[in-house]
C-alpha cells in the first residue's frame, strides 16, 4: 500500500518494486538530468505511451547512449532491452544494464533465443525495447530492419510504440569516446495496434513501422537544427 502512488502493478506487472522504484523511477530521472546538462536532451511524446498492456518499443540505434535516452521518455513503462552479449563484456556496464533489465543474445545464437525471452516479458504484460537495425549506425542514418522484429510482433501481438532519436550519433559515434557536449532529442510516436500491422505482409508491415521511426528521427533532427540556430 505504501507504494500505491507509484502504480507498480500497472507500470510493470510482476517486476520487483526495487527495480521499478530505484532504477526506473530514481535512476532514470537522474540519467535524464545528466543528459539535459551535457546534451540538452529534450523528450516529447510521453503522453502517447500506453499506460497498460504489453508494449514493444521500436527505435533507431545511434549509440550506446540510446537505452537511457529512450528510458527518459518511456520511464513510466519499465522495459527490457534486447542486446548482443558483447555489450556486457565490461563488468561495470553489464551490471548497470542488467539492473535496468536486458535480454542478451550470445554470439552465434539466432534471434529466436531472444524472441522467446521477450515473449515471456510481453505475456506478463510488461514491455520490451528493440533496435531492429541490429547494430548501431555508422553514418547517423537508419539501416534496414532485421526480421526478428516482425517475428516478435507476430507471436506476441503486442502494441508497437515507435521511438525516434537524433543527436546521439554525433555525441557518441561508434568506435569513438563520447563527447561531453551535444544536442539530443528523443520522441515517442502514436502506438500501433498489432492486428492492423499484421494485416500487412511482413515486407510492407516492417517498412511501415520503419517509416514511422524514421519520421520521428527526422523530426528530432529538424528540432535540433532549429535549436542550434
Amino acid at each position: 500500500m505504501m507504494f500505491s502512488k507509484f502504480q507498480l502493478r500497472r507500470r510493470a506487472p510482476g517486476l520487483s518494486a526495487y527495480r521499478i522504484l530505484f532504477w526506473w523511477t530514481f535512476m532514470i530521472r537522474l540519467m535524464h538530468l545528466l543528459f539535459r546538462i551535457f546534451y540538452r536532451l529534450r523528450c516529447s511524446g510521453r503522453e502517447l505511451v500506453p499506460r497498460t498492456g504489453p508494449l514493444i518499443f521500436v527505435a533507431n540505434h545511434q549509440s550506446n547512449f540510446d537505452p537511457p535516452i529512450i528510458g527518459a521518455v518511456i520511464y513510466d513503462r519499465p522495459s527490457k532491452g534486447i542486446a548482443r552479449n558483447t555489450l556486457l563484456d565490461s563488468k561495470l556496464l553489464a551490471a548497470y544494464i542488467s539492473a535496468f533489465g536486458v535480454i542478451s543474445i550470445k554470439r552465434g545464437e539466432s534471434d529466436l533465443v531472444a524472441i522467446k525471452k521477450a515473449l515471456k516479458e510481453l505475456a506478463a504484460g510488461r514491455c520490451v525495447m528493440i533496435f531492429p537495425e541490429g547494430t548501431r549506425t555508422q553514418t547517423g542514418e537508419m539501416g534496414e530492419f532485421q526480421r526478428g522484429f516482425w517475428l516478435l510482433l507476430k507471436k506476441s501481438k503486442a502494441t508497437v510504440v515507435p521511438v525516434g532519436i537524433d543527436g546521439a550519433f554525433d555525441a557518441y559515434p561508434m568506435g569513438s569516446s563520447p563527447k561531453l557536449r551535444g544536442c539530443i532529442e528523443v520522441m515517442a510516436g502514436e502506438s500501433m495496434n498489432a492486428e492492423s500491422l499484421l494485416e500487412m505482409d511482413e515486407k510492407d508491415g516492417t517498412a511501415y513501422v520503419r517509416s514511422k521511426v524514421e519520421s520521428l528521427m527526422l523530426q528530432c533532427r529538424e528540432n535540433i537544427k532549429k535549436r542550434s540556430k
